[in-house]
Order: structure tokens, then C-alpha cells, then sequence
């Protein structure tokens, strides 16, 4: 910032001092013009008309003898005399000195050659001159009077020059001065797009490897190439980056191992609360069955949220485990149908499957994706009220209908269609700001009092991966109170070679 500021005010200092040196030798060539140049022109004009004021009363005295005429000749020729000698001071040229030293030469003639005349007049003698006499004198007076417009001439023309030259430097003062700001404005420009691209480009980084961090990608890593304050910044950022994985690291290791221990005495309080419910340890009441039967329930339920919990954290190890093979995924549909029907039959639930065109056997793990359409199924039977209905749609779609994320993903520009399954409800419907929400971990749809079953929000989240990982994804549409589809694609019909362990 201070190199691009300096170079900017040293633009500005040129273009400022080379101004006033402009400025400067323009005040000297107009001081020039008004103090020498006009009043040589002047002078020179009525140099002219001194010296024909000094003719006429010449004449008029020789032949009225009138001192009058004498008087305003002498007065003439003294101004004519002042002028000249103005004239001389101010020229330099050694063209101009010479002419006013023709004039006084060709003046100090004419003077001699009149004074003769004028000494007879006073004598009141009878004044009788040869014509060699007055040709000489009718010359030396058109010599005189040549002499002066000559003189005349060559100041006006040293003026016009002048004036010209001050136009000239005007014009260049102008010019400079335009290429000057011209080059300071576009070095501004330039300094100011890279100093802008030297801050935007690193922010518009740190921003996305924020929305990276936001998304769970905790091993990206901002390379720092500066030292400067961004760098700095980068810096931290990594830091914070390694913190921030080493503690979701010890969160996962920590869900892990209290899942894991948790697991072993509920499998046992399930399998002794079984016993006591078939009276192998003999008679109970039916108050105590009762009672058994909501521990067999909440057990249960601890185990699906333990295993829920443990299957994220395979998923986040990258230690889930794939069995793909070529299955029918109407069957396991249906499957899982019938296997939560009862459910939805006691809440006054219908379900019903659209049949639509036979759909070609896909690669895919049944267990996996039974446990997705569990999921979709359970949560659409949690928030569909009383007399609700749920619809399953499964189908085949051209590759060109489907999300366009697989446009970005370059190793399935070779599939050909996909299977879609569609799950709605009709039942209290998702706020549009929770529709990428719900797919994170632990996220869960605040209804504000319209009913539903909370969970452990982690059912989406694993079904999102088992989605991802077979290659396809998953949506859901919905809008507040008229009900949710869920929607997810597997590839079908492709010609690339799938590397599951």
C-alpha cells in the first residue's frame, strides 16, 4: 500500500513541479510581451508618425516662417529621438540594433540637410536648392520611413512569435500534464485491482474453506504463500482447522466408546428383561408385564439410537463396510413396507406403493438401503397425523432428469439412468430453511408445538451417506403443513468400474 501511494504522489509531485516550471516560463513570455514587445510596437508606430509630423511642420515653416511650426518640429523631433532611444534599450537582436542604427543615421541625415533651410528661413534670404538637393532629401526620407516600418515589422513579427511560442508551450503544459494524470490514473487503477485481488482473492479462499469447515471437511488446509497480515491469518486458520479435527476426532472416539459400552449391558438388560417377560423366572403380574413391555420399548429404542450412533462413526472413520450386488429394489421396498405396516396401521396410516414400469436390478447393499427406507418410512409415519397417507413411487429416470450435482461429478458422466424412489406424507411438512439442514448430524426440525417424535437426528444424516456412497442423492421437498417428499437416485445402466471394499 505505502509503495503504491508513493509512486502515486511522485506522479502527482512531477506533474506539480513540471507546472510551474511551465507556469514559470510562460509568466516570463507574457512579461515579456507586455513590458517590451507591445511598447516596442507601439514606439515603433509612432516612431513613424513622430517622423511625419516632423516633415509636415517642417514645411509649413519654410514656407510661413512661423516659429510655431518650428516649435512643434523641435518637439517632434525630440519625442522622435526619446522613441528611438526606448526602442534601443529594449531590443537584443542584433537584426533590430542595426536598424535602429540606420534610422539614427538616416535621421542625423535628414536633420542636417533641413537645418540650411531652416538657418536661410530666419535671414529671410530667398532659399533657391538644386534638384540633386531635394532628390536626396525625398530619398533619405523614404529611406528613413522604409527603415522604420522595416523596424516596425521585425517587432511585430518577433511579438506574433512570441505569442505563438506562448500558445506552443500552453498547448505542451497541457499535453504533459493530460499523459501525466493519464498515467497516474490507470497505475491507480492497476494498483487498485491487484491491491483488491491481493485481499478479495485470499478472503473469497478463507471464505470457502470456511464453508468447507462448515460442512465437515476438517483436513482442508489454506496454503499460505505470504507473511503479511492474510498470511498470518491463513495461519491461524489452519490451526484453528487441527484444533477443531482434533476435537471432533476425540468426539467421535468418545461417541464411539461410550456407544460401544453402552451396547454390551443393553443387549444383556434386553435379553433378562425377554426372560422375565416369558416367566422363566416365574410368574409376574400384569401390572408387571405391563411395566416390562415399556423397558423392552425404551431398550429398544436405546439400542436403534446406540446403533445409529455407531454407524456415523463408521461412516466419519471410513470404516463402513459395502456388500454390493445386483438386487431388485421393488423387493426391498415392499420389504420394508410390510415390515413397518403394523405401525402405520395403528395410527390409522395408509401406505400404498405406486406400480410402475419393471425396473432393471441395480448395484446396491440390501442391508443398507433397507435401512434408508426403514428410516424414510419411520419418520414419515412419526409426523403424519391420524388418517394420514404415505406414498412410495420408485422409477426410472433418464440420467439428464436427475440432481445437477451429478454434472460436477466427472466419474458418472457415463451413466445412463438412474432409479429414483420418492417417500410423501401427508403430514405436518418441513420449513424450507431445514431442508439441507436435516441431513447434518444431530439436526432436527423444530415443529413449535405441531407434534412429532424427537430422535437421536442422526437417521438422515447415515441415510444421506448411504446415498452418496452407492452414487447417488437424496432431497426432500416439502413445504409447512402439506406433508414431505423424500427423494434419493441410485445410478443404473453404467459403464465404470465401482472399487468397493
Amino acid at each position: 500500500m505505502v509503495f503504491g501511494y508513493i509512486i502515486i504522489v511522485l506522479f502527482m509531485l512531477a506533474m506539480s513541479f513540471y507546472l510551474i516550471f511551465r507556469l514559470h516560463h510562460l509568466n516570463k513570455t507574457t512579461d515579456s510581451i507586455i513590458k517590451v514587445d507591445v511598447p516596442s510596437v507601439e514606439n515603433g508606430e509612432k516612431l513613424l508618425d513622430s517622423l511625419l509630423e516632423q516633415v509636415r511642420n517642417e514645411k509649413k515653416y519654410i514656407i510661413t516662417n512661423d516659429d510655431a511650426f518650428l516649435e512643434l518640429f523641435d518637439k517632434k523631433k525630440k519625442e522622435f529621438r526619446e522613441r528611438l532611444k526606448s526602442l534601443e534599450e529594449s531590443v537584443t537582436r542584433r537584426e533590430k540594433k542595426e536598424l535602429i542604427s540606420q534610422i539614427k543615421e538616416l535621421h542625423n541625415k535628414y536633420l542636417a540637410m533641413i537645418s540650411k533651410e531652416m538657418i536661410l528661413v530666419g535671414k529671410d534670404e530667398i532659399i533657391s536648392f538644386d534638384t540633386h538637393y531635394k532628390e536626396e532629401k525625398e530619398k533619405t526620407i523614404e529611406q528613413l520611413i522604409e527603415s522604420i516600418n522595416r523596424l516596425t515589422l521585425t517587432i511585430q513579427t518577433s511579438l506574433i512569435k512570441k505569442i505563438e511560442l506562448f500558445q506552443k508551450i500552453g498547448y505542451r503544459s497541457a499535453r504533459t500534464s493530460l499523459i501525466i494524470i493519464m498515467f497516474a490514473i490507470l497505475f491507480g487503477v492497476i494498483f487498485a485491482y491487484f491491491f483488491i485481488r491481493s485481499i478479495c482473492t485470499p478472503i473469497k479462499i478463507l471464505k470457502d474453506a470456511t464453508d468447507r469447515i462448515a460442512h465437515g471437511d476438517l483436513d482442508f488446509q489454506i496454503e499460505v504463500t505470504s507473511s503479511d497480515e492474510i498470511g498470518s491469518l491463513g495461519t491461524a486458520f489452519n490451526q484453528m482447522c487441527n484444533k477443531l479435527k482434533e476435537t471432533d476426532q476425540l468426539k467421535i472416539e468418545f461417541v464411539s466408546n461410550v456407544s460401544h459400552n453402552l451396547k454390551t449391558p443393553l443387549t444383556a438388560i434386553r435379553e433378562a428383561n425377554d426372560l422375565l417377560l416369558e416367566k422363566i423366572a416365574g410368574p409376574i403380574s400384569e401390572s408387571q408385564t405391563k411395566l416390562l413391555n415399556i423397558v423392552k420399548e425404551e431398550t429398544l429404542q436405546l439400542t436403534m439410537m446406540i446403533n445409529d450412533l455407531l454407524d456415523i462413526s463408521r461412516i466419519e472413520a471410513g470404516l463402513m463396510r459395502y456388500n454390493f450386488q445386483y438386487s431388485d429394489i421393488q423387493e426391498i421396498i415392499r420389504k420394508s413396507t410390510d415390515e413397518i405396516r403394523f405401525l402405520a396401521e395403528n395410527k390409522n396410516i395408509n401406505i400404498q406403493c405406486v406400480n410402475g414400469n419393471s425396473i432393471p436390478k441395480v448395484l446396491l447393499d440390501r442391508d443398507k438401503i433397507a435401512q434408508l427406507m426403514d428410516n424414510l418410512l419411520s419418520n414419515a409415519i412419526k409426523f403424519t397425523p391420524s388418517g394420514g397417507t404415505i406414498t412410495i413411487d420408485a422409477k426410472e429416470i433418464d440420467s439428464h432428469n436427475v440432481s445437477h450435482v451429478f454434472v460436477e461429478q466427472n466419474w458418472l458422466n457415463k451413466v445412463q439412468s438412474f432409479v429414483k424412489v420418492s417417500v410423501s406424507d401427508t403430514g405436518i411438512g418441513i420449513p424450507a430453511e431445514y431442508h439441507k439442514k436435516i441431513f447434518d448430524k444431530f439436526q432436527q426440525v423444530n415443529n413449535k408445538g405441531k407434534g412429532g417424535i424427537k430422535g437421536t437426528g442422526l437417521g438422515l444424516s447415515i441415510a444421506k451417506h448411504i446415498v452418496l456412497d452407492h452414487g447417488g442423492d437424496i432431497w426432500v421437498e416439502s413445504n409447512t403443513g402439506s406433508g414431505s417428499t423424500f427423494h434419493f437416485t441410485l445410478p443404473c445402466n453404467y459403464d465404470y468400474a465401482l472399487n468397493v471394499s
